[in-house]
């Protein structure tokens, strides 16, 4: 391995192998010499010339969608409607309704293709494989890939690995996490349907017996037991191997809830507004119309708050991304690297609090013209006022001498 650190050779060297049984892992010196980082400080100012575009696009359709959202709950506030659960008004079908009670399916809940089948209003099945994982740090010569065995619940890709070979996972199979709800859920005469028992929250760990093993074996083709209450897709739960497949389930019980929908004979369904948005809205016990229509606002509030971070973050990384090569040159002067980089982050920093906000307020503006004029005559106020209050402090100090008098 080469000392110099301008050398644009890339070499990987295997620090650690613990490979007793299928457990542990590997970490993969790979050092970068300058001609590498230097390329790939210039794909970093690529990457950044893509992210600030994009955020600032999330962050202005981050915005009408929220007050599009809250244009829709609003508009279903107004028209909704409370219906007893003791028959069905058919000329009601198509039409917003609110309907609360002690919701239950006597056919219960299944996931046929596993042979699982239960007593409640929805079933989860939740997919995890044990598979290599990938990690990186450091940088330059002191890069290294750390390479990890763990469950995981999405399709870890091992070609994009650095180090391949003796890190493969096989393909993620085909029958993947999902949820199932009881079609024939009703309050009283009211039928719900599966459509709305899914948008429950409220879940519970649910252990599976045995009787649905032979099933889950042929479709999962591979020794299937149960254990802890979880499908065991391979050979020895203490044990596991990469490939290895778990299966566990949640369940939603019987009980009472409430849900806003748009009618229709066989359940609930999705209510689309008239601006495009779509809503259905369900809640864990006796909850009125108002409550659930305040929780959905509430939510779109927190769910705006969250994406608006999210793009300012991401705005951050690509502007930090376009002065990659200006930091990869000082990080060779000892002091000067940090100093250089910490520049850089407020640089950064600060380009995305007035871009951010900018897009922010732009889009404040494009979707809510009035209510931005009025933050807008409110600011100019409250600056009048204070300017007001300040002058008026000015003259009563002693010696002030007004500006006309002065200029005589």
């Amino acid at each position: 391995m080469s000392d110099d650190p301008f050398s644009s050779d890339s070499l990987s060297e295997t620090i650690s192998a613990p490979h007793g049984g299928d457990s542990g892992g590997d970490i993969v010196a790979a050092p970068q010499g300058f001609g590498e980082r230097f390329s790939n400080s210039f794909g970093a100012i690529v990457m950044g010339l893509i992210l600030i575009p994009l955020s600032c696009w999330g962050l202005f359709w981050n915005e009408g969608h929220a007050v599009r959202v809250a244009q829709a709950l609003d508009e279903g506030l107004k028209i909704v409607r409370s219906v007893g659960t003791d028959r069905v008004d058919s000329t009601l079908n198509g039409q917003l309704v609110h309907v609360a009670g002690n919701t239950i399916s006597l056919r219960g809940v299944a996931d046929a293709e596993l042979g699982v089948q239960a007593k409640g209003l929805k079933l989860i099945r939740h997919v995890e494989m044990y598979q290599w994982q990938e990690s990186q740090s450091g940088s330059g010569q002191d890069r290294t890939f750390t390479y990890s065995r763990g469950w995981n619940s999405r399709d870890i890709d091992s070609s994009g690995f650095h180090a391949k070979a003796g890190h493969e996972n096989p393909p993620f199979p085909a029958y993947r996490s999902t949820q199932f709800g009881a079609a024939d859920a009703k309050i009283g005469a009211y039928p719900v349907g599966a459509l709305a028992v899914n948008a429950l929250g409220g879940s519970e760990n649910f252990a599976i017996s045995n009787a649905g093993v032979l099933i889950a074996q042929r479709v999962t083709g591979r020794p299937t037991q149960v254990n802890g209450g979880v499908y065991y897709v391979g050979q020895n739960p203490a044990q596991p191997r990469i490939g290895d497949v778990k299966i566990s389930y949640q369940i939603v019980r019987e009980g009472p809830a409430s849900f806003v929908g748009r009618q229709e004979a066989d359940g609930l369904q999705v209510y689309r507004a008239k601006n495009g948005e779509q809503f259905l809205l369900a809640g864990q016990g006796m909850q009125s119309s108002d409550d659930l229509f305040r929780k959905a606002k509430d939510d779109n509030r927190a769910l705006t708050w969250i994406l608006r971070a999210v793009g300012l973050v991401v705005m951050l990384i690509g502007f930090s991304a376009l002065f990659a090569p200006v930091n990869l040159l000082a990080s060779y002067v000892p002091i000067l690297g940090s100093l250089v980089s910490g520049a850089i982050f407020l640089v950064a920093l600060a380009a995305t609090a007035l871009v951010g906000t900018s897009v922010i307020a732009v889009a404040w503006f494009f979707y809510r013209p009035l209510l931005s004029l009025a933050l807008i005559a409110v600011g100019l106020a409250i600056a009048f006022g204070l300017r007001q209050i300040r002058i008026r402090k000015q003259a009563q100090a002693p010696g002030y001498v007004m500006p006309n008098a002065r200029a005589g």
